[in-house]
């Protein structure tokens, strides 16, 4: 039962199969049955069409319908030309390469081989001996006599010794830096230069007075120096932070930089704490305590804008910036760890 079955769904299956190919190769049906689809449907859409109208459009489609045509001549069609006949193409540059060689060795084979250049024949010239002429002795012409004078010769120049000149620049910068140092520690910091110039002057010692004058130039430069140590109110950028250390707080601190009178920011040298090193900013963070950072969250939340931002102030004639913020209880802070990134 199961195999008639199974015979069975395949003769229905070969029957659809053969009505299928029936109708779609029974032109005349398929026109049929098109002609009566675009009526109804012409009907349907309120176009007025008439049988004439939808028999010729059949025809027309049916005409155009499996016509070829040859897509323009382009680049790309000529290679795609090349790539079909590639084979018969190579076969024809071979066959030709094959011609080719064998044109030229039957034509090598008729003539005998290249034939050698010839060698043209050198005759023999005859050897001239030229025979002196003779010639009349000249006699030698006088040689003129040219008298050296003597150079003169330049005395040697006398040695000048750099002390003098070097210890009166010594004397002339120590004036100067005493006199701009005005300051309990601007005048210390010039008086701690002084001992080497004068070890230098024991022993005359050229070199050494010479690095005690450096020392002294770069002491009157920081004390020649003016600046403000405020405390960064830029947008974005933080003006205080909290330091931690696996989740404990190890420190509170205050963003500064060292403004000079024309606004702009100076590098400092700054010892970074934690780290142990000595790096030129113009940035830092200074320590505060607790209830000073807490005064100036306070601040800042209040208007979104920080009142409070001078840290410290260098003046002219000092030698370094001495702090004028203080703590609640109203005394100076003193000056704690300093970071230069964190």
């Amino acid at each position: 039962m199961h195999d008639m079955l199974r015979i069975m769904d395949v003769a229905s299956a070969l029957r659809r199969e053969r009505e299928t190919a029936e109708s779609q190769l029974d032109a005349a049906t398929a026109k049929q049955r098109l002609r009566e689809r675009l009526l109804a449907t012409a009907a349907a859409a309120g176009e007025s069409v008439t049988s004439a109208e939808v028999d010729a459009a059949i025809d027309h489609y049916f005409a155009k319908q499996h016509r070829y045509e040859d897509p323009p001549p382009s680049w790309r069609r000529f290679r795609a030309h090349l790539w079909v006949r590639r084979v018969m193409l190579a076969a024809a540059v071979f066959l030709v390469g094959v011609l080719l060689v064998v044109v030229v060795v039957a034509g090598n084979a008729a003539t005998g081989g290249p034939q050698p250049r010839p060698t043209p024949r050198v005759e023999p010239q005859p050897v001239v001996t030229p025979v002196p002429a003779k010639v009349d002795p000249v006699p030698n012409p006088p040689v003129p006599v040219t008298r050296v004078e003597p150079q003169p010769v330049a005395p040697p120049v006398p040695k000048v010794d750099p002390w003098p000149e070097a210890w009166a620049k010594w004397e002339r910068s120590l004036a100067a830096a005493q006199k701009l140092a005005t300051a309990p520690d601007g005048k210390a910091a010039v008086q701690q230069v002084v001992p080497g110039a004068e070890a230098a002057q024991a022993s005359q010692d050229v070199d050494r007075l010479r690095r005690s004058q450096k020392l002294l130039d770069e002491v009157v430069a920081r004390l020649d120096e003016e600046y403000v140590v405020t405390i960064v109110t830029r947008p974005g950028e933080k003006s205080a932070f909290e330091r931690t250390y696996n989740g404990k707080v190890t420190g509170f601190y205050a963003v500064v930089e060292a403004v000079a009178p024309d606004g702009q920011a100076l590098p400092r040298d700054v010892v970074h704490t934690e780290a142990k090193t000595r790096n030129r900013v113009t940035r830092w963070a200074e320590e505060i305590p607790e209830d000073v950072f807490e005064r100036l969250v306070a601040d800042k939340q209040k208007d979104g804008v920080l009142d409070e931002v001078v840290f410290a102030r260098k003046v002219r004639g000092t030698s370094g910036p001495v702090v004028e913020m203080r703590d609640s209880r109203g005394r100076t802070l003193e000056r704690g760890r300093t970071l230069t990134s964190w």
